[in-house]
């Protein structure tokens, strides 16, 4: 074979010393990576994370990448490599831009609670009413771990191997690669002011867990025993859909017209009692009278009056009339008049005696 042949072959270089051939030598990469307008940026250009939730994630971050890794990944997210990512679904996924022309996938997530761990975890939050207040005030404590120790249980990752990882620059040496550490910098900060995204990142949505905190602080308070609570039901009225808020706008702040007062019987309710039922026992212990119980009788008291004042059966002959009254009541006697009696004679004056 002569050397013309050899220098056909794939993969060899030619007369010019370019590549021929199918095995063409890949185009260099730059040595900076490509620059993001409108990237996602870290709001702490420089110095360790304050808020105590980052400050978690980034000792794992540093345990778990080495420090040209880290300090790349760190360069990233402040440089504002990252040119989308979302907190969605459980897990943090971003398109992070590096030295190739195409972004990099890469997700950052939390193993996720299952059904019945999702339960105990809101149940043991509910039933610590401090814990609970603050979360619906939008805080996350720094001792909410202790939450999780009697269920056997952790809402942050210990380690790295809580953390579950996956970018497309598929370094398999490098599992923390840089776009991995550019992520879980965004995540951390994002997690600084969001209480409620770890609790997403283990698989408990928001709502799901501010209606269950709201459901067992409501649970606790009723007291012990089955405490069922009555909702009203109006045919007519309870059933009748709202008006949309464009078929609103023109009469918005008009008033609106009185309609015919439905007719609504009175009957007494299902469930007794279903307001007091709610608020639970009274806070006033030391009172001289149970106010739950005084409440519950005048609501009686007033319930029966309002039923048999609305039942046509009960008291349903016509009062009778001013006339019918007064031809019912007996005449008042005639009194007999007396005999007069014989007027007094005046008494006879006495006359001095005359003497001889």
């Amino acid at each position: 074979m002569s050397a013309a042949d050899d220098a056909k072959k794939p993969g060899t270089t030619g007369a010019a010393g370019k590549p021929e051939g199918p095995y063409r030598r890949e185009t260099k990469l730059p040595q900076n990576p490509r620059r993001v307008r409108g990237g996602v940026r870290m709001k702490r250009k420089e110095g360790d994370p304050d808020a105590w939730a980052e400050q978690r994630l980034w000792r794992i971050c540093e345990q778990a990448a080495d420090g040209e890794t880290l300090k790349e990944g760190l360069e990233y997210a402040r440089g504002g490599q990252t040119r989308r990512i979302s907190f969605e679904g459980g897990k943090a996924e971003a398109s992070v831009q590096g030295r190739r022309s195409r972004p990099y996938a890469t997700s950052v997530s939390l193993p996720a609670y299952s059904h019945e761990e999702a339960a105990q975890v809101i149940q043991a939050l509910g039933d610590q009413s401090r814990y609970a207040a603050k979360l619906l005030a939008g805080e996350l404590p720094p001792s909410i771990e202790d939450v999780f120790v009697p269920i056997g249980l952790h809402l942050f990752p210990s380690s790295e191997e809580d953390i579950e990882l996956s970018c497309s620059c598929k370094e398999e040496n490098k599992p923390w690669c840089k776009h991995a550490v550019c992520v879980a910098a965004l995540l951390g900060e994002k997690l600084a002011d969001d209480p409620f995204l770890v609790f997403e990142l283990r698989g408990i949505p928001r709502d799901h867990l501010v209606e269950g905190l709201r459901d067992v602080r409501a649970m606790a308070t009723l007291g012990p025993g089955p405490q069922p609570v009555y909702a009203a039901h109006v045919s007519g009225l309870s059933d009748t859909p709202a008006p949309s808020l464009e078929q609103s706008v023109q009469g918005f702040w008009r008033a609106p017209r009185r309609g015919p007062m439905p007719s609504v019987p009175v009957e007494p309710p299902e469930v007794s009692h279903p307001l007091l039922r709610r608020l639970g026992p009274s806070p006033f212990q030391e009172s001289r009278f149970p106010l739950v119980g005084l409440l519950a009788t005048c609501y009686d008291l007033i319930g029966r009056d309002a039923i048999e004042a609305d039942d046509p059966d009960v008291g349903s002959e016509d009062p009778p009339s001013r006339e019918a009254e007064a031809q019912a009541q007996p005449e008042p006697e005639q009194k007999q008049a007396e005999p007069e009696r014989p007027k007094a004679r005046p008494r006879a004056t006495a006359r001095p005696l005359k003497r001889d």
